[in-house]
């Protein structure tokens, strides 16, 4: 009887060295421990040069595969195709990342910022602001202050348990809003690149 090899191909990785192995970008399940741990050692590919990333598909793995195991069943339950991305070690990438992360903190700060101002005064905020001033604390001057300090305090709060996100303690365990649009944007652009490297022809596929 044949061995079963079962494998979950990932839909992208991150390569922590040049040389790929199927281990890198798939989930062996073997019940011969020493053809499982032989699946996992195969090279598939060597990064070089300045390439960064490379589309491996399914059919090139199980082709691999079959170079050592003739007789091997091999079952994919993973994705068809896995995109490795590759980046060579570098000590100023630390401050280049903190760099960008504080640009991107001041660009959504600012940019938020601008869009709640321009909805409150879409919406004619300040006005109603004075409205509700004169109905529950007459002329004083102090009852805008009040309600406008109220309202920052209540949409500081709306925003924090609408996004779930930021805080090391969550309301609950679900995937914020901001985590299932990040989701939704990395397997567009996983996909858009699978696209690519297939009209490129770009894409390590069987012969």
């Amino acid at each position: 009887m044949a061995d079963l090899i079962y494998l979950k191909l990932s839909e992208s990785v991150l390569a922590e060295s040049r040389k790929i192995t199927i281990k890198d970008v798939s989930k062996v399940v073997c019940d011969n421990p020493e053809m499982k741990y032989g699946t996992e050692k195969i090279e598939l590919m060597n990064f070089s040069g300045t390439k960064q990333q490379q589309v491996i598909s399914i059919l090139d793995i199980i082709e691999e595969i079959k170079k050592e195991y003739p007789k091997a069943e091999i079952t994919n339950l993973g994705q068809p195709e896995v995109i490795v991305y590759y980046k060579e070690f570098d000590t100023a990438d630390r401050m280049k990342q903190t760099v960008k992360l504080i640009f991107i903190c001041l660009v959504a700060f600012l940019g938020a910022g601008f869009s709640i101002i321009s909805y409150n005064s879409d919406v004619n905020l300040v006005g109603q602001l004075d409205l509700m001033q004169d109905l529950f604390v007459g002329e004083s001057e102090t009852g805008s202050t009040i309600a406008g300090l109220a309202y920052s305090i209540g949409l500081f709060i709306g925003i924090v348990i609408f996004f779930n996100h930021g805080t090391n303690k969550k309301f609950s365990d679900d995937p914020t809003p901001l985590q299932v649009q990040m989701r939704q944007y990395e397997q567009e652009v996983n996909q858009t690149i699978i696209t690519d490297a297939e009209r490129k022809k770009d894409i390590r596929d069987a012969d």
